[in-house]
């Protein structure tokens, strides 16, 4: 377990797909500042806004780190080489879903402490900002095991890509209907539009519990799919 860690460790800090993405999310994060700003004078929440919308770059990540994987048969070679599916399946999982932290919460992260400096980020208590900060982590980790479910079960590059952003442009659609507000607390990126608004309506114990279990769901359809698959 500890050698498949560190090949997808290695693999990331040396991928130009994972950097070019993170330093994008920046990029279009702060630009994206200037809208969200008019909604609010917060400078963590009208960061946190804009996570939902930058949701694809996460999507695009899952095709070379984890799609390609498929493609070249190197989870091919980890289980040949005599490592269990869950194992690589776990290594993978917890490395993509790293990743896809750093590029969504990476810039929410340099704005908040921006905004802190500049006195535009309201400090009710700190524990208060780490519970947020908290949910926002694992909201996150729910919408990163969307790609990377579907990578294992469909196993190619085009549908890696194609059905995570079908589903992404459907969420969207949802959370813009007339039910807006039910639907959003069912998913995690419109569990962080309704943070950010401050218009969550349920408690953020609830909202945790539908995460963990998105999460886990997401993780055993991955796991059937590896656990089906002709490796040899």
């Amino acid at each position: 377990m500890n050698n498949l860690l560190k090949a997808e460790s290695y693999k990331l800090l040396h991928n130009k797909s994972f950097w070019g993405l993170f330093l994008f999310s920046f990029v279009l994060g702060s630009i994206m500042l200037f809208d969200s700003n008019r909604l609010t004078d917060d400078m963590l929440d009208a960061s946190l806004y804009n996570i939902p919308l930058m949701y694809f770059l996460i999507i695009i990540f899952a095709v070379p780190f984890i799609g390609e994987d498929f493609g070249n048969r190197t989870i091919h070679s980890f289980v040949s080489g005599g490592h269990k599916r869950m194992d690589v399946l776990l290594a993978k999982t917890v490395i993509y879903l790293s990743a896809s932290e750093g590029i969504l919460v990476g810039p929410l992260l340099f704005h908040s402490f921006i905004g802190m400096v500049m006195g535009s980020v309201e400090v009710v208590s700190v524990t208060d900002i780490l519970a947020k900060i908290g949910l926002i982590f694992i909201a996150v980790l729910a919408m990163g095991m969307l790609p990377l479910a579907v990578a294992f079960v469909f196993k190619d590059i085009g549908r890696t890509l194609a059905i995570p952003m079908a589903l992404f442009f459907l969420m969207i659609f949802a959370l813009n209907s007339d039910y807006s507000s039910q639907i959003a607390v069912l998913l995690p990126m419109g569990q962080l539009r309704l943070l950010s608004l401050n218009e969550l309506w349920v408690s953020k114990i609830m909202i945790l519990g539908i995460d963990v279990l998105w999460i886990f769901l997401l993780y055993i359809i991955s796991y059937i799919g590896l656990r089906h698959c002709d490796l040899k």
